[in-house]
C-alpha cells in the first residue's frame, strides 16, 4: 500500500473593491402627537425599530415633512422639531404656538458598500523631451616649431708670407681682428635668426 499525502491547494485571492451604493428608504410615521402639553410627535429611530422596522445603520441623509403638508419644507411650517439621522424625528407640544404638533413622517437616505469586479487603471504619463543641446567642441592644436639654436662663430686668420730675404726689403704681414657683421633673418612663425660672417682685413708694410 502507497500511501500519498493530499495536495491542499487554496484559491487565489483577489483583492476586493467595493462602490458605495445609496437609496432612501419608505416614509416612516410611526406616532400621532397626543392633546396633552407634554405631548407630541416621537418618530424616533427607536420607535421606528419597536415598530418593527429595520433601520440601516449608516444614514446619510434625512428628510421630515408634515402630512398634511408633503410639498412644504418643513422650516416654512414655524414648528420648532427636531430632524437628523441620529436621533430621528421629535416634536413636543409645548415648543408650539399654538401648543399643538403637526403629524409628521420621516425617511432616511441609507448607503452600503458593494463589492464590484477590481479593474485596473492604466494611467499614461505624459513624458516630457528635452531636446540636446549642440556642444561647439573647441579644439586647440598645438604645433611645436623647431628653433635652431643662436650659433655665433667667429673666424680668426693669420696669414703670413714670406718674401725672398734681402737687406733692403722687409715685408710684414698684420691681421686685424675679425669684425662681425650680423645679419638678421626673420622667418615665418616669428623666429628671427642672426647670422655672423667673418670679415678679414690685411696691412702689408714694407
Amino acid at each position: 500500500t502507497i500511501m500519498t499525502t493530499p495536495v491542499t491547494s487554496s484559491p487565489s485571492t483577489q483583492a476586493l473593491c467595493f462602490k458605495e451604493e445609496c437609496y432612501w428608504t419608505r416614509w416612516y410615521d410611526v406616532s400621532y402627537p397626543g392633546s396633552g402639553y407634554d405631548d407630541g410627535d416621537f418618530d424616533t429611530i427607536e420607535n421606528i425599530k419597536k415598530k418593527g422596522y429595520k433601520m440601516c445603520t449608516n444614514r446619510k441623509e434625512v428628510e421630515c415633512r408634515a402630512v398634511r403638508f408633503p410639498e412644504t419644507p418643513y422650516p416654512l411650517l414655524e414648528q420648532h422639531i427636531t430632524c437628523n439621522t441620529q436621533e430621528g424625528l421629535k416634536c413636543y407640544n409645548k415648543d408650539q404656538l399654538p401648543p399643538i404638533c403637526y403629524n409628521y413622517e420621516i425617511r432616511f437616505k441609507c448607503c452600503v458598500n458593494v463589492p464590484v469586479p477590481c479593474h485596473s487603471t492604466t494611467t499614461t504619463t505624459p513624458v516630457k523631451t528635452t531636446p540636446l543641446s549642440s556642444t561647439t567642441l573647441s579644439t586647440t592644436i598645438y604645433t611645436e616649431l623647431s628653433t635652431t639654436p643662436y650659433v655665433q662663430t667667429k673666424h680668426i686668420t693669420t696669414e703670413e708670407t714670406t718674401g725672398p730675404k734681402t737687406d733692403y726689403i722687409h715685408t710684414k704681414i698684420t691681421t686685424k681682428p675679425t669684425t662681425q657683421t650680423q645679419k638678421e633673418t626673420t622667418t615665418t612663425g616669428g623666429i628671427t635668426t642672426y647670422t655672423t660672417a667673418p670679415t678679414t682685413s690685411t696691412t702689408t708694410a714694407t
